[in-house]
């Protein structure tokens, strides 16, 4: 087993103690929770022009109650571990990220989560932000956990930029650890689930919000390698490949958006991963919040290794 997993890599929370033929995931992104009051001290920086915006209008169109919904369904479907890929906050304020440990406690099944640009919008101490996260992620970046032959991954991509900027960047160093984990858990027979809150391709966001990096982390997923890649930020619900490879890459819209254009609506997917002869067949349902199914996918990656 590799040194970059701990020695027990995933809680009781997230196993179960007899193995099942299958994983199911729900994946969300963007839930942008209701933030609470914000000190004015807390916004003599760039949070100070997200707060105008939220204000002004993003407080009209991302609901609690949408998000409550979508969290409704997803208890219906009882799935293994939900997947949250970024920006449960709106300012990224200490307060908030107590608010949103709240909120993953209560989620209706074992949560992970990796921070998206607005849980990292001003430099601030890890105590005060993403370390109230580490329960359902971890103190360095990618992280792994393991569940009946599936590896979930979460990679952060967040940091702080300009006014008027959302980039996102995983960084040289992340790159590493990240090429060499998957190499590892490719050849440990795993089916690997990466979960980036920024997408590590072009044009699916403007410039101003990309990837700095995505050539680079493209790169490292074509060397490397990956059963999917999920993805939040765009608030579009989408599917393409990383560049050069035949790897999904499954972005989602955001879990509490209001929205008349169908691929913004708020919903959630559903992946059902199961293993098949020397690799894995992993379905997708993207669920809206009445629980009926807006697309359906299905695709069989190779590479498992016989037990």
């Amino acid at each position: 087993m590799t040194p970059d997993l701990p020695a027990d890599p995933i809680s009781s929370r997230h196993t179960s103690p007899v193995p099942t033929p299958a994983v199911t995931l729900a994946h969300i992104s963007d839930p942008h929770l209701p933030p609470p009051p914000v000190h004015w001290r807390e916004a003599l920086n760039k949070r100070a022009l997200s707060l105008l915006s939220w204000k002004k209008h993003r407080q009209y169109v991302h609901l609690a109650q949408t998000c409550a919904a979508l969290v409704k369904d997803i208890r219906r479907s009882d799935v293994d571990t939900i997947l949250v890929s970024g920006d449960l906050t709106n300012f990224g304020t200490p307060d908030e990220f107590a608010e949103a440990a709240r909120w993953l406690d209560a989620l209706p099944a074992p949560a992970l989560v990796i921070p998206g640009n607005h849980d990292c919008m001003v430099r601030q101490p890890a105590s005060a932000g993403l370390h109230q996260w580490e329960r359902w992620s971890a103190r360095q970046y990618p992280y792994v956990r393991i569940q009946n032959g599936v590896a979930l991954v979460g990679v952060n991509s967040g940091i702080p930029t300009a006014p008027f900027m959302a980039c996102g960047r995983v960084g040289r160093r992340q790159r590493e650890r990240l090429e060499v984990l998957m190499e590892r858990l490719g050849k440990e027979g795993l089916c690997r689930v990466v979960m980036i809150h920024h997408p590590p391709k072009r044009g699916l966001v403007p410039w101003r919000k990309s990837l700095l990096d995505h050539r680079e982390v493209a790169g490292v997923f074509r060397r490397a390698g990956a059963e999917i890649v999920l993805h939040g930020h765009s608030h579009d619900a989408t599917l393409t490949h990383i560049a050069g490879t035949d790897i999904p890459l499954l972005g989602v819209a955001s879990a509490s958006l209001t929205d008349e254009r169908p691929h913004r609506q708020a919903c959630w997917n559903h992946l059902s991963i199961h293993p098949y002869e020397k690799g894995w067949t992993i379905d997708l349902a993207r669920h809206r919040l009445d629980g009926s199914v807006s697309e359906r996918a299905s695709w069989k990656r190779t590479g498992r290794t016989e037990a």
